[in-house]
């Protein structure tokens, strides 16, 4: 099914014309914010292309940047209405048959150093906030901020970006910047939700002395409270001092940062680091995944559950498995069950929209300006 985000009549008549004559099912065609806002809050995907009007649409940017996100293989075509009619509507239905190709001049982000450095200091760096749902409440406890950056047609997602940055020594600026916007982000939603939020930090930047006060300056121009701001200790460098990583631990507990263990696997060689005093763990999604299949997983998380640990599912993608994760004793679910990544002008509707559908009270939460 192809998806059109397009005010100009004859744009949308015209790719209208093309999928009919190409014997594809009708379009779903989007023309306005609060439009094109349901389609992110209710997750909608599944698109084989998505036809972008080439102009100024009065949409916001990070919303069209999330619906194309929904459908990672979909085709983007962004096209003026002259172009849609070029050789009698030809060209159009050759981008929709897989005839012609429409080449992207930035498919992924400069490899440059000095550019992605300069990037990170402007508007280049772009935040999703995906939800993080209390298992037995359902009610939102937290969102974790996950990374995109500012591209044509659309935002790029990590795996375009982030493994260049941490190749050329940029991931320190990296964090400071994801942990600066969420800040700004999050404290400009209303008072009355104080959600929490978590962001992603490898072992050699967490393990920095000067760690809690760097934090510190991020948080400052927002005001955003250190209690707040919970880090995710990643698994892309390994934990080498169990001592000295104790002692951050502290270190931040002390400033009120709580800190998670990122991404554990079936039999994780980290497994050690349970030892230490974290805030709580997060179960890999191929962990996760494997839970209704797998007694050696579910003996697994369930010995963890009973000894304490306060545990986040990631990868939760169905009601069958969340009600695995509540019989297992497993704290928190994140997945597309309960919301994709976010754009922090989509978090309210989203919300609202959950609270409905699980029975809780309104929070009466609504957009910040």
């Amino acid at each position: 099914m192809v998806l059109i985000l397009a005010q100009a009549p004859s744009l949308v008549a015209t790719a209208k014309a093309a999928i009919a004559e190409l014997g594809g099912r009708p379009p779903l065609v989007l023309g306005s914010e609060a439009e094109v806002l349901r389609a992110v809050v209710t997750s909608l995907t599944g698109f084989s292309h998505l036809i972008l009007e080439d102009g100024d649409l009065p949409i916001d940017q990070s919303l069209i940047d999330a619906v194309a996100e929904a459908s990672p293989a979909a085709v983007i075509l962004l096209l003026t209405p002259e172009a849609a009619l070029s050789e009698d509507g030809a060209f159009l239905r050759g981008l929709l048959g897989g005839t012609r190709l429409m080449a992207h001049d930035a498919m992924r982000a400069s490899r440059n150093s000095n550019r992605l450095q300069a990037g990170l200091q402007g508007n280049s760096l772009l935040l999703r906030y995906q939800p993080i749902i209390h298992v037995r409440t359902r009610r939102l406890v937290m969102v974790e901020a996950l990374a995109r950056w500012r591209s044509e047609p659309v935002a790029l997602t990590p795996v375009n970006f982030i493994p260049a940055m941490e190749q050329m020594g940029l991931s320190r600026p990296l964090a400071a910047a994801v942990t600066r916007i969420a800040a700004w982000d999050l404290s400009r939603m209303p008072g009355h939700l104080p959600i929490p939020v978590s962001v992603n930090l490898p072992a050699p930047e967490l393990d920095k002395r000067d760690v809690v006060s760097w934090l510190g300056q991020q948080l400052r121009r927002s005001r955003f409270p250190r209690q707040r701001l919970t880090i995710e200790l990643t698994e892309t460098a390994p934990v080498r001092d169990l001592s000295r990583m104790a002692r951050t631990l502290r270190r931040l507990k002390a400033a009120g940062h709580g800190v998670l263990l990122d991404d554990l696997l079936l039999d994780d060689p980290r497994k050690r680091l349970l030892r230490l005093d974290f805030a709580g763990i997060k179960l890999d999604r191929s962990l996760v995944q494997s839970l209704p299949k797998s007694a050696r997983a579910r003996n697994q998380v369930h010995a963890m559950a009973k000894r304490g640990l306060v545990m986040t599912a990631e990868g939760v993608s169905s009601p069958a498995l969340f009600r695995t994760l509540r019989f297992l004793g497993v704290a928190r679910a994140q997945g597309f069950l309960m919301g994709r990544p976010l754009p922090v002008a989509a978090l309210p509707a989203w919300n609202d929209r959950w609270r409905s559908a699980q029975g809780l009270p309104s929070q009466g939460l609504k957009a910040s300006k």
